[in-house]
């Protein structure tokens, strides 16, 4: 038997696109029978250099420690002798743009044939579509059921079963549920900080779904507090959940002023998760938070609002403009 071989899923972004390339980590350790290792030690959600995976989800694809191999059989090369810094630290260094950190840094998701002990997987999405196409024929056993499904179904399930949240975080989101979800919930979702969803279109059908279902109360997620505000000027019944806001227009995440980083990311999966627990739900899947929203939510398809316009496969375009 040969010596064991790891997919190691850097963090760089926000946390829905962090999310999402870590499912396809799921997916790719799988078909290349490689020991997944997940490491979000970046600064940007933790605050002391923890790797704070471990500290949201629970994953039976990782491996249960933090420990990453030491080995000089690395690929892409450029991570040997320096696999424990940052991904977002290297790509300034060379002052990568968002297709070059996808080439420089990260494997290539259509292929099995890396013969290095350690891959390095960075990306902004889960990209099954690579995936499928390009390993279809590696989709077999256990794995064979995923071959019938779509690439969303493939997500959801993955998402459901394979990244589960900490008992704890569940906790919170089910007691802001049973306190607040007396009523009927539409979840809106809009994120407007560095990246701004479409919020008229939002708005446009949210006021045209409480036409027709007068019950409804609004759950909002939203990164500003000005969009709140909003909110909760115009519509009668409007509840969010406490959290820090930064100033309107800088996002959460790479704001210093931050309390706690790691905190801030266990409100932001409060909000996706409560999202999903909403009767009906309307949102901008450019968003990846939002995305992820649509592939938790068990609302009917129906009762499932999507107002994006544009491709939300290649996130990387997104990156280069906010």
């Amino acid at each position: 038997m040969g010596a064991e071989k790891f997919l190691l899923v850097k963090g760089i972004t926000g946390l829905g696109d962090r999310i999402l390339c870590a499912l396809g980590g799921i997916l790719y350790a799988r078909l290349s029978e490689r020991t997944l290792v997940v490491d979000w030690s970046d600064s940007l959600y933790s605050s002391g250099g923890d790797n704070v995976f471990h500290r949201f989800f629970k994953s039976q694809s990782c491996s249960p420690t933090d420990e990453i191999p030491t080995t000089d059989s690395v690929y892409p090369a450029i991570w040997r002798d320096r696999l424990h810094e940052p991904a977002q630290r290297i790509a300034d260094k060379y002052g990568y743009n968002p297709d070059d950190i996808l080439r420089e840094l990260s494997i290539d998701l259509s292929r099995l044939d890396y013969q290095e002990d350690l891959l390095v997987l960075v990306q902004f999405d889960a990209r099954v579509d690579r995936l499928r196409t390009q390993l279809r024929t590696q989709f077999h056993g256990p794995l064979e059921e995923l071959a019938q499904m779509p690439d969303q179904a493939i997500l959801a399930k993955l998402l459901r079963e394979d990244m589960v949240l900490q008992p704890e975080i569940r906790e919170r989101v089910n007691e802001f549920k049973g306190n607040s979800f007396a009523a009927r919930t539409v979840g809106v979702h809009v994120r407007y900080s560095d990246y701004r969803v479409r919020v008229l279109a939002i708005i446009k059908q949210l006021n045209a779904l409480l036409e027709r279902e007068r019950d409804l109360q609004i759950f909002l997620a939203t990164d500003n507090i000005e969009i709140k505000k909003m909110f909760e000027s115009n519509y009668p019944r409007v509840i969010t959940t406490p959290h820090w806001y930064a100033d309107p227009g800088w996002p959460i995440h790479y704001n210093r002023a931050s309390p706690d980083r790691t905190e801030l990311a266990i409100e932001a999966l409060i909000d996706l998760y409560l999202l999903a627990e909403c009767s009906h739900l309307i949102v901008d899947e450019s968003s990846s938070f939002s995305e992820l929203a649509s592939l938790l939510s068990s609302a009917p398809a129906d009762n499932k609002i999507d107002v994006a316009t544009r491709g939300k496969g290649n996130r990387r375009i997104r990156h280069a403009v906010t």
